[in-house]
């Protein structure tokens, strides 16, 4: 495991984030030599404290102070935390039709604890988003899992309806926003030229988690009981939050900056931070230590303003979908996302029909789709990665994964979906005959194909779009992703609670032929992202900085406003005590 020991550079591509000075000058250079800044991460590789030998230019201009291995576990934790909200939605039908007969319900109430359930998945995060953005990271995962946690000890315990219903809201509470939180963290720690393969793992476990799901909840009911599912996820959410609080460093731009300002609040700071720092000061001499002490003040006087909590804004997430390029990406994002949910919930009705099979067999159909979906989490993030630098290379435009680009003069549009049209287009392919090759009851492996394929394009595809979203909006990259899972989540559950009318209204073969085509239609839509979205961004950008203008403007007038009133002030005391 990574010592995530504070690291000691600072520097951001993104707006307002702390920023570090040095010789009364604030280092603004976002472009240099590629291989100036791979010998660095290398030699920061070997020995994190290579960083702190660096000179005082240098510190300032590094994109991310966390080495390789200690970027890689945090990928890995954010990868696991992003697991839990699909899991728990899944996992939970094998359990439902023991729940009917357990509470003397009827279906479609029980069916209520899944629509509720995915409302909160996605309004949730309109909410942690924008604190986690705002107030950080860290406390915005703790508070996320403590929910989530306590949630599903009294899903364990319960025994009546009505506690079921809250406490299903409330495990989607907790364990929603985790999603938006992961794509925030990326958006900390990664460079436009690393992105792809930082985020790709974080899409697996979205997408992977959806087909484990029902696998672990059916073994779990049909040999340990319906109330093993929820102390299943006690036991795996507990020891992520107890892990999660000893080792994992604050990443939120606004907080520590690239990672080199030291939390002062016991709450941002992991165990493992806190003795490292302590041994590093201690190893210090008197006179390290006061130049040390020192920088740690100007540091945290700078980032002073940022460290304060904030009430969540919902109204900041909805703000994202105003943005032309951001709905177009959302919107697609929520169709596929409706003919995904759509085609995950017939099956094991279709199946149990066509072949018979129990809820174990059922449940073993879904790894063929996760097997593939995690593949393409992982290979989709490496081929974004090699066709920015292809393009970037092309373009004569120089890549610097220490530093980070400055994209606004980049085409990161095209460039991100030069990959996504092809894989799209042969999962569209895919997905129409999907339901022509069940309504004609062919054999079992023909269907499993079929979804390996639409799990591989439409993952690969989607990881291409949510990387995308954080390229469009780095400093609000968490507030963005909430959006994204607002439209996904309920889209999805639009799907889930329609496809059982559309399957009988239209049969299967036009159901999913009619879902193939809307997804076609929206290919169109994207493509005007392709052409005018970096025009977008720019009058964005443009749009932004007079806005910020505007309010320095403002602060000036009332700062200068505030000292003429207290020299008037000052004056009329003085000729008062001359009067006297």
């Amino acid at each position: 495991m990574a010592s995530l020991s504070t690291p000691h550079t600072i520097k951001d591509t993104a707006p307002d984030v702390i920023e570090c000075k040095t010789d009364g000058r604030s280092s603004q250079d976002h472009r240099g030599s590629d291989n100036d800044g791979k010998c660095d991460r290398d030699q920061a590789d070997k020995d994190p404290s290579a960083l702190e030998a660096q000179s005082p230019d240098e510190q300032t201009t590094a994109h991310s102070a966390f080495t390789k291995n200690e970027k890689r576990f945090i990928i890995a934790m954010i990868s696991m935390a992003s697991f839990f909200s699909p899991l728990s939605g899944q996992i939970y039908y094998p359990v439902m039709p023991t729940l009917v007969g357990n509470y003397h319900l009827t279906t479609a109430l029980v069916n209520l604890t899944v629509t509720t359930y995915m409302i909160l998945q996605g309004l949730a995060p309109s909410f942690m988003g924008t604190f986690a953005d705002s107030g950080g990271r860290r406390p915005a995962y703790i508070l996320a899992f403590v929910i989530y946690t306590a949630a599903n000890i009294g899903l364990a315990v319960q025994d009546s309806f009505a506690a079921l219903l809250v406490l299903r809201c409330l495990q989607s509470a907790g364990s929603s926003g985790t999603v938006s939180f992961g794509y925030g963290v990326v958006s900390d720690i990664a460079t436009p030229s690393e992105r792809g393969r930082f985020v790709g793992p974080m899409a697996a476990g979205v997408m992977v988690a959806p087909a484990l799901g029902p696998v672990i909840g059916g073994i779990l009911a049909k040999f340990l009981g319906w109330r093993s599912v929820f102390w299943f996820l006690v036991i795996i959410s507990g020891g992520y939050l107890v892990v999660f609080s000893i080792t994992m460093p604050e990443t939120a731009r606004r907080i520590v900056g690239n990672g080199s300002v030291p939390p002062k609040e016991w709450w941002r700071m992991s165990l493992i931070q806190y003795l490292a720092e302590r041994r590093r000061v201690k190893k210090m001499s008197a006179e390290e230590r006061e130049e040390h002490e020192a920088q740690q003040l100007v540091l945290s006087n700078s980032a002073s303003h940022t460290r304060k909590l904030k009430f969540p804004n919902p109204l900041e997430t909805f703000a994202i979908l105003l943005e032309k390029d951001a709905l177009i990406i959302i919107s697609f994002i929520g169709t596929v996302m409706f003919a995904n949910i759509a085609l995950l919930t017939s099956t094991p009705n279709i199946f149990t029909k066509i072949y018979g099979f129990n809820d174990l067999q059922i449940g073993l159909c879904f790894l063929p789709l996760g097997t593939s979906a995690c593949l393409a989490a992982i290979l989709n993030g490496r081929l974004l990665d090699w066709n920015y630098r292809r393009t970037a290379t092309r373009l004569g435009f120089p890549i610097d994964r220490k530093k980070g680009d400055d994209i606004r003069t980049f085409p990161i549009e095209k460039t991100r979906l030069q990959t996504f049209f092809p894989l799209m287009s042969v999962g569209i392919l895919t997905y129409l005959p999907y339901g022509w090759v069940l309504q004609r009851r062919a054999p079992l492996v023909a269907p499993l194909i079929l979804q390996f394929i639409i799990g591989f394009c439409f993952v690969a595809a989607l990881n291409t779009l949510n990387t995308l979203i954080v390229d469009l909006f780095p400093d609000r990259s968490a507030t963005a992703s909430a959006a994204n899972n607002l439209v996904r989540c309920w889209l999805g559950a639009v799907g889930a609670a329609l496809i059982d009318q559309m399957l009988n209204g239209m049969g299967g073969g036009w159901c999913f032929t009619f879902l193939g085509l809307v997804m076609a239609v929206g290919l169109g839509f994207v493509l005007l992202e392709g052409k005018y979205g970096m025009e977008w961004r720019e009058q964005r950008r443009v749009k932004m900085e007079k806005k910020r203008e505007e309010k320095e403007r403002k602060e000036e007038e009332k700062k200068q406003k505030g000292e003429e009133l207290e020299e008037r002030q000052q004056n009329g005391t003085g000729s008062g005590n001359g009067n006297s």
